[in-house]
């Protein structure tokens, strides 16, 4: 589905840099989902951050997960 969204030239401009120089050139709509993704995941990590009891429980699982890891052969 293909919906018309208006942004300023100045974002959109903006936008085209960052999918340029920080994105390898990708599209201006795949670069708004990463900044969308980040944005997300920024709010979550503060979600996270305010539940202290949260917070802990995730450093154990993660550290319970570190050391897995396994190779992926190349086909």
């Amino acid at each position: 589905m293909h919906t018309t969204m208006r942004v300023s030239v100045p974002t959109r401009d903006e936008l085209a840099r960052v999918a340029e120089d920080e994105f390898g050139g990708i599209s201006l709509d795949e670069a708004l989902r990463i900044v969308l993704f980040e944005h997300a995941s920024a709010a979550a990590i503060a979600r996270l951050s305010a539940d202290p009891e949260a917070l802990s429980e995730y450093r154990a699982e993660a550290e319970g997960l570190e050391g897995v890891d396994t190779e992926i052969a190349e086909w």
